[in-house]
């Protein structure tokens, strides 16, 4: 049993966890938060003898490896002043410990607390949700603002009280949850039934119908495609021989991606509108600074925007605070996830990301061809939005070498 009639500090734990993740509240935006809640992670981790010798040994290798990483990269080949290498050095004690702290104390138990928590908050959004679409969101957004909370993000309409997220004028039939926006929120849900997949071998539970719901709920193109992925990888999981009926699914699916307008029309409209808005940022600038606004590049124009500014600079990186660069010309703001990522850390982070990705994905699926569906559910996720930096993603790489370390204890014993 996950829960019991005293405080489960596992749930606390991970509510936190999720919460930080978020980027969506006060909590995300202050530093202090962030210190008093790893410090409090770390205590609890050293008090019940959580944090064993091999652990320490993992965060103090990984943490000698980063920062020799990003000196290397930052001073002599970038060439960069210190505040770049301050930034990615206080990335690694935000969020990289983070992260390693969570999956420390939660250990295998990691994958079914946040599957569980993320469900009670979606059940809870639903809620809120219900509110837009009886168009009484005023009442969301007047309740929040009250509240007078600091925000992660900064643009007219947007609120967040900690568990739901409103952004009036804006997105009112998306649901957005406890992220920032409905797409994001719609990542956080895939990587839950992801994970709720594996540890129910990929059945349609209770929670992963409410999952499911709540992914349709954002209206969110890369989660749709993410979705009919985790579909079919089940379909394949229950029924590993390729059949009649596997053909069947795989033509319905790419029918449904190209007539259904959310998802075909809308992939084809969003590459011709930001390929538009890259020959036109001059004027886009006169509008969204009169709004106080940075501008919205979407998917493929932050693409094609961050490739030709950095080009080979990619393969490492440039640096985790690398948008002070990329703004010297125009205020951009950037919504492709994978390309954030390799504007941070690199193509040589992002493959060390995937690496453990796959190697926590292969131990619970066995099977090559469902990783590569479980790749791909990555890979649109993070193409959507720029959620690969966030703790629940960077999770992945301790989460197999927590587990396998268990595993071997476990054996020996």
């Amino acid at each position: 049993m996950v829960f019991s009639k005293k405080i489960d500090i596992y749930y606390f734990i991970t509510l936190l966890f999720l919460l930080l993740s978020a980027n969506a509240s006060f909590l995300s935006v202050s530093n202090i938060a962030w210190f008093l809640i790893i410090v409090f992670m770390c205590l609890l981790a050293i008090g019940r003898k959580l944090l064993l010798p091999g652990d320490l040994k993992t965060i103090g290798l990984f943490s000698l490896v980063y920062l020799l990483f990003v000196s290397v990269r930052d001073f002599t080949i970038n060439d960069l002043d210190v505040q770049f290498f301050i930034s990615d050095v206080i990335f690694l004690f935000k969020f990289v410990f983070l992260s390693f702290i969570f999956c420390t104390i939660l250990k295998e138990k990691a994958a079914a607390y946040i599957v569980t928590v993320i469900t009670h908050l979606t059940i809870l959004s639903f809620f809120f949700f219900s509110f837009q679409l009886l168009d009484l969101g005023e009442y969301i957004y007047k309740f929040s603002s009250a509240l007078n909370l600091r925000y992660s993000h900064e643009f007219p309409g947007y609120t967040n009280f900690l568990f739901f997220t409103f952004i009036k004028g804006q997105d009112e039939y998306r649901n957005s949850g406890f992220v920032w926006e409905p797409g994001s929120f719609g990542c956080f849900l895939v990587i839950a039934l992801l994970l709720n997949f594996f540890l129910n071998n990929f059945t349609f539970d209770k929670k992963s119908k409410i999952l499911i719901i709540g992914i349709i709920t954002t209206l969110s193109t890369t989660d749709y495609l993410a979705l009919l992925i985790l579909l079919f990888c089940a379909y394949r999981f229950k029924v590993p021989k390729i059949n009649f009926w596997a053909i069947v699914i795989v033509l319905v699916s790419a029918l449904i991606i190209i007539f259904l307008p959310i998802l075909g029309d809308k992939i084809s409209d969003t590459y011709y509108n930001d390929i538009s808005d890259l020959n036109r940022l001059k004027t886009l600038e006169i509008f969204y600074q009169h709004n106080h606004m940075q501008i919205p590049l979407n998917r493929f124009a932050s693409m094609v925007y961050i490739y030709n500014l950095f080009g080979f600079k990619l393969i490492l990186g440039v640096s985790n605070k690398y948008d002070a660069i990329l703004n010297r010309t125009f205020d951009i703001n950037i919504s492709n996830g994978i390309f954030d990522f390799l504007a941070k850390f690199g193509l040589v982070g992002f493959i060390f990301l995937i690496y453990h990705y796959s190697r926590f994905c292969l131990a619970n699926v066995l099977k090559w061809e469902y990783l590569i569906y479980c790749i791909l559910v990555l890979l649109l996720v993070g193409f959507g939005e720029p959620i690969l930096f966030l703790p629940i993603i960077l999770m992945f790489i301790f989460m197999p070498v927590v587990q396998t370390r268990l595993s071997k204890k476990v054996l020996g014993n």
